[in-house]
């Protein structure tokens, strides 16, 4: 179970094996053996006590911007198992499977593009045909690729996905009537997705730390000060799925320009609009799949699948099969 924060001085605190949460007159309690993760998304306080009960027990804390972005976190001080996993991952940059990893995180991702286009254009009596031939045509490139110099062979694979990304949201946006994608643009479409990727974004930052890798040194991604290079990288091939729970939202028409306002000169998302985003992209999160030859939440996938670049960066699995999207 997640416990998200969503009110504005609401207080984190803690009663024997409870988290206990006040907000003006309104108190609630959650016990500390059925939460998973706390979400903060506004200006709110948590005592060191219910911190202390949340590392104790595996519990990840995580601190949301306005745009849905996670700024910080709160884990325990000592990980097991992170130093071996990390020089091999630094290796890996060098090597083969640094690039290996970047062709499968692409394929899938564009597999699972074209998974929601297809089911798409079932319902839309084949309007989508023509664009998704283009984008298995660039999926059939990849497959050309070497795997070498992850700095010469980087920009081929941006400009196929960068190609494909853009036929795909021109189809989205004939659904939901967006002016473009572009993750600076303020007008609702974009904002809600870029919330949708946020929450996504904590659970792979989430993800990568339990599994030892380092969320700063990805491969496709280059890295930069500051920039979760592996958390982006790792990312691409779950985004199909938020990309389908915000249509979803804009189809059923739960979401519109009511739903933003102005803050301190920027626009945002208003409580409101935040909750409702919140709600399905937890939902679409939490959907069991068949993975494996076992039902998991995506969010279980996402963990299974940081594991499994970890095993494959230290030599413990010779290949790694990224998350290629069938419910």
């Amino acid at each position: 179970m997640q416990v998200i924060i969503n009110q504005f001085g609401t207080f984190v605190g803690k009663k024997e094996n409870r988290f206990t949460i006040v907000y003006k007159d309104v108190k609630d309690e959650h016990s500390a053996d059925k939460v998973d993760q706390i979400k903060i998304l506004c200006a709110s306080s948590i005592s060191s006590e219910a911190v202390k009960l949340a590392v104790n027990n595996n519990i990840d804390i995580v601190f949301l911007g306005k745009f849905g972005e996670p700024y910080a976190r709160i884990y325990p001080c000592k990980l097991g198992g992170t130093t071996l996993t990390r020089k091999e991952q630094a290796k890996a940059y060098l090597n083969d499977k640094g690039p290996f990893l970047v062709k499968k995180f692409l394929e899938a991702k564009l597999k699972n593009q074209l998974f929601h286009l297809k089911r798409l254009n079932k319902t839309r009596e084949g309007a989508f045909l023509s664009e998704i031939a283009k984008i298995e045509a660039n999926l059939g490139n990849f497959s050309e690729f070497p795997t070498g110099d992850m700095d010469k062979i980087r920009n081929n694979y941006l400009g196929y996905e960068g190609n494909s990304a853009a036929i795909y949201f021109s189809c989205l946006n004939q659904i939901a009537k967006f002016s473009n994608r572009d993750p600076k643009s303020r007008d609702i479409f974009n904002i809600a997705l870029n919330y949708g990727y946020g929450i996504l974004y904590s659970e792979i930052e989430r993800a990568c730390i339990v599994a030892g890798l380092d969320p700063y040194l990805g491969f496709l991604h280059t890295d930069r000060y500051g920039k979760p290079s592996m958390v982006l990288d790792l990312i691409e091939q779950f985004r199909p799925i938020i990309d389908k729970a915000i249509l979803k939202l804009f189809v059923q028409k739960r979401v519109d320009i009511k739903d933003l306002e102005m803050v301190e000169q920027q626009i945002v998302l208003t409580k409101e609009g935040r909750s409702k985003i919140i709600s399905e992209v937890l939902e679409s999160l939490n959907l069991q799949m068949s993975y494996r030859g076992k039902n998991l939440s995506v969010m279980q996938i996402i963990q299974e699948q940081a594991r499994e670049v970890a095993r494959f960066i230290v030599g413990q699995s010779e290949n790694y099969e990224p998350f290629v999207w069938r419910e």
